[in-house]
């Protein structure tokens, strides 16, 4: 069987579903607080992003950062066909 047809399951660490899942789970509360207090949910998520990554704490890997970043273009696209 070629290996190259498909992606072989890895089970992730724990410590990398925490720190995703808390991820997540903090952008939609940090939007949610400042959206309802100052409208300026966006500004929440990027600082989140910027804690949890690259550029403080390195808690997200890289393939995970690719991949927000990736999504990101992707919602930029659609902002601007929107448009």
């Amino acid at each position: 069987m070629n290996s190259d047809r498909s992606l072989p399951y890895r089970e992730p660490a724990i410590a990398a579903i925490l720190v995703q899942a808390s991820f997540i789970l903090l952008l939609n509360a940090v939007n949610k607080v400042l959206d309802t207090l100052m409208y300026c949910g966006l500004v929440g998520q990027v600082f989140l992003g910027m804690v949890w990554g690259t550029p403080l704490m390195g808690m997200l890997g890289r393939d995970v950062e690719t991949a927000i970043v990736q999504l990101g273009y992707l919602g930029l696209v659609l902002v601007v066909y929107e448009g």
